[in-house]
């Protein structure tokens, strides 16, 4: 009788082609193959190339054009130096980015614990289904000014709109994902009489850490939009009421780049999300 690892083994050695040789290519072969790969297509060229492409272009139907009042690629570029190194920019980044990073880490915990009631018992679900709908759909430009009432014109308002954005896409993946926890996990939990809290924190929330990782990877762009809108609204410092100030002075180059700086910490912190999948959840995205 065969040993089972022969077996297994057997079963996934490739099948020859007729003269003998192994249809798979060898490594040599397939390093050879990735490296014959023009420069020229390589993605990062290919955004670089892209990117280049759009502000030649912007930067010729604004000249162009003549609209003097219109910001251009160059007049960016010039201005970057000084804005980076402005002690009033420097202030409203870290502003702004400490309380979107102290909403999100808020929203996480909130939304993850309403994601958690929501998908695994139906009377919270179909208690605050409507209203966590209701919510999602509400667009927060609407409630600011509400909130500034009652919080007044401060940062505790900018952050109660970053925790009411950035929730509420936590609560809808999590939720997701607690539905779908498989039932063999749960009916093993019924014969071991395993306790609530180990059924909830042992086996339905690891399950659904996937959609609470998704969740947040949603969250990030609401939370900057929501601490943008507050800090225009309510004006209140940070990098929104910077480009709010700088557009209504006329000096668009630097409100350009504070959007900039938005962007790319937006960037910056989806890829540590996508890092900590690829990483810790390797099984849940192929590499």
């Amino acid at each position: 009788m065969k040993h089972p690892a022969a077996e297994s083994t057997t079963v996934r050695r490739a099948q020859p082609v007729a003269d003998g040789r192994d249809s798979r290519p060898e490594p040599a072969e397939a390093a050879t193959g990735r490296a014959r790969r023009p420069w020229w297509r390589h993605p990062a060229v290919v955004r670089a190339v892209a990117g280049l492409l759009i502000l030649v272009i912007w930067q010729v139907v604004v000249e162009t054009s003549g609209k003097n009042y219109v910001t251009r690629p160059t007049g960016v570029i010039t201005v970057i130096p000084s804005v980076l190194t402005e002690h009033l920019f420097l202030s409203d980044v870290g502003t702004t980015l400490t309380a979107v990073i102290e909403g999100l880490a808020m929203a996480t915990v909130i939304g993850t614990a309403l994601g958690l009631l929501v998908g695994r018992l139906p009377d919270v679900r179909r208690i605050l289904g409507m209203y966590v709908n209701g919510v999602y759909a509400m667009p927060i430009i609407a409630v600011v000014p509400l909130l500034t009432v009652w919080f007044g014109y401060t940062p505790t308002a900018r952050l109660v709109v970053i925790v009411l954005e950035a929730s509420l896409p936590v609560i809808y993946n999590v939720a997701e994902g607690a539905r779908t926890v498989p039932r063999t996990y749960l009916e093993v939990t019924r014969i071991h009489r395993a306790p609530w809290w180990r059924v909830w924190f042992g086996v339905v929330l690891p399950a659904s850490l996937p959609y609470v990782l998704a969740g947040i990877d949603l969250a990030i762009g609401r939370a900057l939009i929501g601490a943008v809108v507050a800090e225009f609204i309510a004006a209140i410092n940070g990098l929104g009421y910077y480009i709010l100030f700088n557009v209504n002075s006329f000096h668009e180059d630097r409100a350009i780049v504070a959007l900039i700086v938005l962007a790319l910490f937006a960037i910056v912190l989806r890829a540590l999300v996508s890092l900590v999948i690829r990483r810790a959840l390797v099984w849940y995205r192929p590499v």
